[in-house]
């Protein structure tokens, strides 16, 4: 059984799988976005990764590159299942190849999963109106950011019209502020949360507890929030997240979803609880090919 894990090579992420698939027996290739030729001969249709014909040298395609190349990354994906092969996460071949914050919580809120109010207008007209209609504080969140990028806390009206010059219109989400000092983050393999969690703390002067930020990461063991547990796992199931991590606030002492995130980086959290996360990814992937 061979793997092939597309990712960006210079991430944490990227390097702690590699080192965790080489201790546990796993063969398994990195590679990213940038090393991946398409080809069409005939009625051959190829995917080269670094020239090695990856339909037919892989079993497993485990996906964590997207941007700048969504369209070719859900292509690869596509071409994988089609081909027999195991693709993870499940829902980039079975959710109609949708990679968008409001799509999943537009997934999330029709499961019953509660999250913040939250809002996208493709339409500068609609956008204007909604912005005269919104509570303030609010949240501006890049559609497809990851690690704080595109995220904004904005006051007023005239401080969100400032915010969202600087995008094309319905590349930001409008979302409801909930106001905390600390939000949890749960990692989700193979659908079943992690022993232990951390709660996060944004740095002075921030809102935002990304620890590419300077959040502060403090561990904390998954059961002392047993409600958190069954929504994170609610959560990934909802989005067919088979490695995510969810990111949850309490709202009136009631657990609320910010994000299940697609392409989670987990430095933070092994070095706050020194739980191998990479070790249980890999074995997670073992697992799923040896049931097939």
């Amino acid at each position: 059984m061979k793997a092939l894990w597309l990712g960006w090579e210079d991430l944490y992420t990227t390097q702690r799988v590699r080192e965790a698939a080489q201790r546990l027996g796993l063969d398994l290739d990195t590679c990213e976005i940038l090393d991946i030729a398409f080809g069409v001969e005939g009625d051959r249709a190829a995917v080269l990764a670094r020239d090695l014909d990856s339909l037919a040298a892989y079993d497993v395609l485990f996906v964590r590159t997207f941007h700048p190349y969504i369209s070719e990354t859900l292509t690869i994906a596509r071409l994988f299942a089609e081909a027999g092969k195991i693709v993870i996460d499940q829902s980039l071949t079975d959710e109609g190849y949708a990679v968008s914050k409001m799509h999943d919580h537009l997934v999330l809120t029709r499961n019953g999963i509660p999250t913040p109010r939250t809002w996208q207008a493709c339409n500068p007209q609609r956008m204007a109106i909604l912005a005269e209609q919104l509570t303030y504080p609010c949240v501006l969140k890049g559609v497809h950011g990851a690690r704080g990028e595109h995220v904004y806390l904005v006051h007023d009206v005239e401080q969100l019209h400032r915010r969202l010059r600087h995008y094309p219109c319905g590349e930001l989400m409008v979302q409801e502020y909930l106001p905390g000092s600390e939000d949890y983050r749960i990692f989700v393999v193979g659908y079943q949360a992690l022993p232990v969690m951390v709660s996060r703390k944004p740095p002075k002067g921030d809102f935002r507890t990304n620890f590419s930020l300077g959040g502060k990461f403090t561990k904390r063991e998954l059961s002392e929030f047993p409600d958190l547990k069954d929504v994170a796992e609610q959560a990934a199931r909802a989005l067919r997240r088979e490695f995510t991590a969810v990111d949850i606030r309490l709202k009136n002492g009631k657990p609320i979803v910010l994000e299940v995130n697609r392409q989670p980086d987990f430095r933070g959290f092994e070095h706050a609880t020194q739980f191998d996360v990479a070790g249980e990814v890999v074995r997670y992937i073992q697992r799923r090919v040896s049931s097939r």
